[in-house]
């Protein structure tokens, strides 16, 4: 595992102490499950945007995001994005799908 140095701003910094006072958890766990959090929220970000876009299936964004299909068409349920799915999407997603 490599290491990555941050500086957290003063904010961050007193976000992550509450974290250590409440959870009673050492800082690098802490951290490391924020930043966890926080790049699958990108990651999904990401593939939203991109499906919006229509650059990408909605496997492709599925794949992106590191989640299922099912769990990428949830996604885009929740945020209110129609649903853009063509016969030709479909037949690529499945023909993805069975690779």
């Amino acid at each position: 595992m490599s290491v990555i140095s941050v500086r957290p701003t003063p904010d961050l910094e007193r976000k992550i102490k509450k974290l250590i006072e409440f959870e009673k958890a050492d800082k690098s766990s802490i951290v490391r499950r924020a930043l966890e959090k926080g790049l699958n929220e990108e990651l999904k970000r990401l593939a939203l945007n991109l499906y919006i876009e229509r650059k990408v299936s909605l496997a492709k964004a599925a794949e992106i995001a590191e989640i299922s299909i099912r769990d990428m068409i949830e996604l885009i349920k929740e945020r209110g994005i129609s649903l853009n799915i063509t016969v030709e999407d479909l037949r690529k997603d499945f023909e993805e799908a069975m690779k």
